[in-house]
């Protein structure tokens, strides 16, 4: 197994795919009934425990750990590769890739990206013997023959006239971006009343100022935040009737809601859009209306997230043609995609009738550099603060020493990430046991709360393009931490803590001719004396 195969392009540069040395995917011979798998996996040496496999949905695919006792041995998965390759019980063996923290796995499916829609694709596909399962704005999702190696078969089909890109539909398996983090509950917090107003436990109002903000603009329930998760309880108090459409991509369907032990989606969208009333918590964009969409689950309680490439640009592709404003991204961390890439600049380019959709995406939990998709460009890429106002890291004084948000120059703004109290599954099965609330933290919570305090812009100002948006929220975020701001911009905290009473004030100035539309792009890094200028500080 020659390691530097495994490659692919995207935009224009080569991604080297590094093999997961712990891990590997099995397809068996069928009929090969569950019982004798079990038994070749119970007596080969190489593998671990048949219960701790993970099923590939539709793909027939299974990862299995390899065990312990070869850790030490030199190029262990190539030697498992070559052996189990060898057995008559296994029809095919592929690695596992890693991607940050999550296992990458590349089966018998393609994306294929053209020119033009006006190429003869059928002769393409003839001529490599693949079959086509979707197409749309240029591109195709295509299976490819069992036979074939995946990885020499893209770069043939990549020196083809006409063909743009080729890259694997992954499939992607790992935790979301706090799904491990364990949850420590403030003493407050763990005396929750559902009887009661629980926004004035939402510390994260006061510093961004989101109820100062109210007393100017509410949501418009016009305005639509596409929250991109693993499904939202469409009937959990404080949602049900803020909730406008719904969208599964991992099925194709309209019905989204998620397995009883997914919860981060519910609590995700309880931070964006909660309703305001007199009981529960209030959502950031205090009336918008939601569109819930799932593009991943987990299979079973405490397991981890599936989905693929090919889901994730079909969960983008739907909301924005169906009417989202605001796209709230709370996961990342896989390799990255020209697919999905191209779906984002979709939305930001297409949605909203021209004007464009503001996309927006958590920076990650490993303390670590960003990576994608919150490393693309013209994104709101979202970083965690904490109560104190400091950048979340495994020191900060919030007691959460086993994480810290990932960092970097592509870091837009940060939010509250710590300690967030929002809507929960319902019943026994969501985060806290005991009520339809919770506790919740990482840049999973910090997102949603960015992508309100758009919605709330756009409420009061739908004139505003995307990039307005975006600049208006840099530009008006407090420039707290502690922490030295270069050009106006730190790793941690980006442009600063966002303040949505400032940049709803910002979004009215643009409808006022105050601060004229046409400038907002002159003072993405202003200095800190031209930034207080302008709003206010």
């Amino acid at each position: 197994m020659n390691r530097n195969q495994f490659s692919y392009q995207v935009n224009g540069h080569q991604i080297n795919l590094p093999i997961d040395p712990d891990h590997i995917a099995l397809k068996f011979y069928e009929p090969f009934p569950r019982s004798a798998r079990s038994k070749f996996v119970t007596e080969n040496k190489l593998l671990g425990e048949f219960s701790k496999r993970v099923e590939i949905p539709g793909e027939k695919f299974t990862i299995f750990k390899l065990t312990d006792q070869t850790k030490n041995e030199p190029h262990v998965a190539s030697t498992a590769f070559t052996f189990l390759n060898q057995s008559d019980e296994i029809k095919k063996v592929i690695p596992v890739f890693k991607s940050g923290n999550k296992k990458v796995v590349a089966t018998d499916k393609i994306i294929i990206g053209f020119q033009s829609t006006d190429l003869d694709s059928a002769l393409l596909l003839k001529k490599y013997n693949c079959e086509k399962i979707e197409a749309s704005y240029n591109e195709m999702i295509v299976k490819i023959p069992e036979s074939a190696d995946l990885f020499d078969l893209m770069r043939l089909i990549e020196l083809e006239d006409g063909v743009v890109y080729v890259e694997p539909d992954f499939i992607t398996i790992g935790s979301n971006n706090n799904r491990k983090i364990a949850y420590s509950f403030p003493e407050s917090i763990d005396k929750i009343d559902d009887k009661k107003d629980l926004s004035k436990l939402q510390y994260a109002l006061k510093l961004t100022m989101a109820e100062e903000a109210w007393k100017i603009q509410l949501g418009n329930k016009n305005i639509k935040i596409a929250i991109l998760d693993e499904g939202v309880e469409t009937t959990h108090p404080d949602l049900k009737e803020v909730i406008e459409k719904s969208f599964d991509a991992t099925d194709d369907d309209a019905f989204q809601e998620p397995n009883s032990w997914d919860g981060h989606g519910t609590a995700c969208c309880g931070l964006a859009a909660a309703q305001h009333k007199k009981f529960g918590i209030k959502g950031f964009s205090g009336g918008c209306a939601v569109f819930a969409v799932r593009l991943a689950y987990s299979k079973s309680p405490e397991s981890e997230w599936i989905t693929s490439n090919s889901i994730i640009r079909r969960a983008i592709d739907w909301s924005w043609k169906s009417g989202a404003d605001v796209l709230s991204n709370s996961w990342g961390g896989g390799a990255p995609s020209n697919a999905i890439t191209n779906a984002f600049n979709r939305a930001r380019e297409n949605g909203r009738n021209g004007k464009g959709c503001v996309v927006v995406i958590a920076a990650g939990n490993e303390d670590a550099k960003v990576s994608y998709p919150g490393n693309l460009e013209e994104v709101l890429t979202v970083s965690a603060s904490n109560e104190y106002d400091e950048p979340k890291t495994k020191f900060s004084q919030d007691g959460e020493y086993w994480w810290g948000s990932c960092f970097g120059a592509e870091v837009d703004v940060a939010a509250p990430g710590v300690h967030n109290l929002t809507t929960d599954i319902s019943g026994s099965k969501g985060y806290n046991k005991e009520h339809n609330y919770t506790d919740f933290n990482g840049t999973s919570s910090s997102t949603p709360i960015v992508a309100g305090i758009a919605a709330l812009m756009l409420s009061a100002n739908p004139t505003l393009t995307e990039k307005e948006v975006r600049d208006i929220i840099k530009q008006t975020a407090d420039k707290v931490g502690h922490v030295p701001y270069d050009r106006g911009h730190n790793h941690r905290m980006g442009f600063g803590r966002v303040n949505a009473l400032k940049a709803v004030n910002a979004a009215l100035r643009v409808t006022n001719n105050d601060v004229p539309s046409e400038r907002l792009a002159s003072f993405v890094n202003p200095p800190d004396e031209e930034l207080n200028h302008l709003v206010g500080g």
